[in-house]
């Protein structure tokens, strides 16, 4: 019995061990916890949940983690933020606006509407040229007709890796206001 009493010792005492998380584990649990809040808060805020119906859902935590839900609620929605997605940039805007001071984030907001606003040009002057390039080649073929007046490069497959490749330093400027926006 004796010994059947120690293998039971041992095996609860890895049991124990186990039950044990470390504070890194903690921090990380807590940290996916707080993120998977802010997941569902932004879709709602994005969604068109009213500014006070979150404050009240943050009022259902205590202050240490209603400010970890709001710190985590900021990254997501900056996460939000596209580029050629202009419509997104104003509700975000609004809620970093609510969860900290809107002093700080208009500047930087106006920036990234600028940025949207060159990308649009640069998208429309490209989808341009390869329209004006496609038609050309039709013409050459010797095909017109007003069934090809509009040619629609966004149909092309190779046309979306090319635009995305093309809009890289706008996508890297873009990063770089996020940044400013997660530190203000």
């Amino acid at each position: 019995m004796g010994e059947i009493k120690s293998s039971w010792e041992l095996a609860m005492e890895r049991v124990e061990k186990l039950g044990k998380l470390s504070p890194e584990e903690i921090r990380k649990q807590e940290e996916e916890k707080y993120a998977s809040i802010a997941q569902v808060l932004a879709e709602r805020l994005l969604g068109g949940l009213a500014y006070w119906q979150l404050e009240v859902d943050l009022e259902k935590y205590g202050a240490k983690e209603r400010e970890q839900v709001k710190a985590a609620l900021r990254r997501k929605l900056i996460e939000e933020i596209e580029l050629g997605k202009p419509e997104i940039l104003e509700r975000v805007a609004d809620g970093l606006s609510k969860l900290t001071d809107p002093d700080t984030i208009q500047p930087v907001k106006t920036e990234i509407e600028q940025l949207f606003q060159e990308y649009a040009e640069f998208e429309k002057k490209e989808t341009r040229q390869v329209g004006e390039a496609a038609r050309e080649v039709l013409h050459q073929l010797r095909i017109s007709g007003s069934a090809i007046s509009d040619v629609n490069p966004q149909a092309l497959p190779e046309w979306q890796q090319t635009l995305d490749n093309m809009a890289q330093p706008y996508m890297d400027k873009l990063e770089v206001l996020k940044a400013k926006l997660a530190s203000s």
